[in-house]
């Protein structure tokens, strides 16, 4: 589609797309059908790596050690009253500190373990400032604790909870205040706001053709092909990113099908019964849900290598679930004698 829109030639496309061939491990992941527990224990000791270089990084801020500034230049930068790093593995830290989550309440051995993950997995957003990542950590969290509990209790936490936003609003801060001075200046600019405005483009004025409206216009190589050159443009003149726009970048580069796709597995998500050492799946998927408007967790392959693993374990489960029922079903039918 880059070259049937944008005339972006077969190389420029092959290395921006290579990236998404991460989704055929989910297949390959099926064949050898790894354990589950085999690949928690992955996850876990990356999600634990990720921390441990996320501190390393703050503490020589000065000095970009791992990925890129998000404003470019060679050192990480201050914004919303704190220096903002973001590096490559987000997804698998996300889903690290979901199953850390899950296990705290699951799980008899190791609480400390699991509670100390747990609680970095609210403090590194925090210390990211990134407003979706602390919202959609915290209401996830939240929901955990209070699913299981009585109304009294459920009624308590969240009466807490709606204390320490309150409290926390008036604390003179710098990373606080950050946050809510960043959120009031976006809630007053409306239909103004920058990523509203670059959502509303790319899903009616970006696409060249009919064609490319359905089935999307590619993936661009940013800066180099006649495509790239014209959304790294965008980007520069206009502030119209791409990541910036969440799933409705994966609809300008992948279509309506893509978006299909996505629809298809949140519904799943909810549908789905799940044991209750495994909520940790659907909690990833709805983070994805919640951060799909406005961040690139649906599409970047800084999350999608996460994603395949929450879907392998899914279709794992599922399937180990239909075995069963068939075993069982097999098990009740009438023994018949045959003279």
């Amino acid at each position: 589609m880059a070259n049937i829109s944008w005339e972006q030639n077969f190389k420029d496309s092959l290395i921006e797309t290579t990236p998404y061939l991460l989704w055929m491990l989910f297949f390959y992941l099926l064949y050898i059908r790894i354990p589950i527990r085999i690949l928690e224990n992955i996850i876990i000791i990356y999600g634990i790596l990720y921390i441990v270089l996320y501190f390393i990084q703050l503490s020589n801020s000065h000095n970009v050690l791992f990925g890129k500034p998000i404003s470019g230049g060679d050192e990480f930068t201050e914004q919303r009253g704190m220096t903002r790093i973001i590096f490559p593995g987000g997804g698998i830290f996300i889903l690290s500190i979901f199953i850390a989550l899950n296990k705290l309440t699951t799980k008899v051995k190791n609480l400390w373990f699991w509670l100390l993950i747990t609680c970095l997995g609210l403090l590194i957003p925090i210390l990211q400032v990134t407003r979706q990542f602390i919202a959609g950590i915290m209401l996830i969290y939240l929901y955990h604790f209070t699913q299981s509990i009585s109304l009294f209790k459920k009624t308590f936490l969240l009466l807490l909870f709606g204390g320490i936003v309150i409290t926390a609003s008036y604390v003179e801060h710098p990373i606080l205040q950050g946050l809510i001075e960043t959120q009031e200046r976006d809630a007053n600019l409306g239909e103004n706001y920058i990523r509203v405005l670059a959502g509303n483009y790319f899903m009616t004025d970006f696409s060249p053709n009919t064609l490319s409206k359905i089935f999307g216009n590619g993936v661009p190589n940013w800066g180099i092909s006649d495509y790239g050159i014209f959304v790294e443009i965008l980007a520069h003149e206009q502030e119209y990113y791409l990541s910036d726009v969440g799933i409705i970048a994966v609809y300008a580069m992948f279509g309506i099908i893509s978006i299909l796709g996505y629809i298809i597995i949140w519904i799943k998500s909810f549908t789905i019964p799940l044991p209750k050492e495994y909520y940790y799946l659907k909690y990833y998927l709805w983070f994805l849900l919640f951060t799909s408007f406005t961040w690139f967790t649906v599409y970047h392959y800084h999350y999608m290598i996460s994603t395949v693993f929450v879907l392998y374990i899914y279709q794992h489960l599922y399937e180990g679930q239909e075995n069963y029922a068939k075993t069982i079903a097999e098990e009740s039918k009438p023994f018949i004698v045959n003279n």
